[in-house]
């Protein structure tokens, strides 16, 4: 299930939603939700209500329910959430509408704050409803298949079961067969029915040279020190995942992180800011930390060295 279709849904259950960077959501407490079943439904005026509001990170519960939802680890869904909701920044910056499916559209006017127009809820429980409807049938199809087709199975595996019968006892016999009209190809001592094995001359220069490299051997393995292992330490590394000359932007992505005991880091160089992760590494695991980094959370991973 997308972000979008997560949000209303967190927000239809719990009646309050707070989003960082925008504001807080209120599902009104005399709208009272249709039941799943009822297929006319219909939309309430001004169901879902808005205030602007300096939210830094999103609430526990809201993170909690995406994980709960998806199956992704926390990381995993604050970067899914921040992605959603940096897009709808953008899209706000530049003078176009923010839709959010199920709640409504958002606007910026010209003083910088955000206006609300509710949208309609009423098609999500449809939705829903249909989807489990459709499982159950799927569900129940796959539930006869079995009894079915189990006497067609059968018949099949005892047909497979004589077919390698038949080659064993083929092979066996034709084995057989080559054992009894093989001839000997073996010069055997009468005595003692072991092999004959002849020796082949050796010319006497190769025994000397093989001599004289044994001897050197000898000597270089009695001379030559024993190398020794130096462990090196890691070098501390900072692991890069944003950089922006945005401070709000930047101080909520870094807040987001340490609200979940995420051991984030940051600083600025004029008018950059920069949020790292720093641990020590060594030169040739770089690179597979970062890809790691990118997977996890989204990023442009970069690298500075301590």
């Amino acid at each position: 299930m997308k972000i979008p279709q997560l949000l209303v849904r967190y927000l239809y259950t719990n009646r309050k939603m707070s989003l960082p960077g925008l504001g807080i959501f209120t599902l009104d407490k005399s709208v009272i939700l249709p039941d799943e079943n009822d297929r006319n439904l219909h939309s309430t005026p001004n169901a879902v209500q808005f205030q602007n509001a300096n939210i830094v990170a999103a609430d526990k519960e809201l993170i909690a329910f995406i994980c709960e939802q998806t199956g992704k680890i926390k990381p995993l869904a604050i970067s899914d959430l921040d992605s959603y909701l940096n897009l709808g920044m953008e899209m706000l910056n530049i003078g176009k509408p923010f839709y959010l499916e199920g709640i409504g559209t958002i606007t910026k006017n010209k003083v910088g704050k955000f206006d609300f127009s509710p949208g309609e809820y009423s098609l999500i429980k449809e939705t829903s409803s249909s989807a489990d409807h459709d499982k159950k049938k799927v569900y129940a199809k796959d539930k006869r298949q079995p009894t079915e087709t189990l006497p067609v199975q059968n018949r099949t595996g005892l047909k497979i079961l004589a077919f390698i019968s038949a080659l064993v006892i083929v092979g066996l016999g034709g084995w057989m067969m080559y054992k009894k009209n093989s001839p000997a190809v073996s010069e055997t001592n009468p005595v003692s029915g072991s092999v004959v094995q002849q020796q082949v001359p050796v010319p006497t220069d190769t025994l000397k040279k093989d001599s004289l490299r044994k001897d050197s051997a000898k000597i270089l393995i009695a001379d030559t020190p024993h190398p020794v292992a130096v462990l090196h330490e890691g070098t501390p590394y900072k692991f890069i995942i944003l950089s922006t000359d945005d401070k709000p932007r930047a101080m909520r992505r870094y807040n987001q992180l340490i609200g979940f005991n995420l051991k984030a880091h940051y600083y600025h160089v004029d008018s950059t800011y920069k949020v790292f992760f720093q641990f020590p590494a060594l030169a040739r695991d770089t690179t597979h930390i970062k890809d790691s980094l990118r997977k996890e959370y989204a990023a442009n991973v970069t690298i500075e060295k301590e």
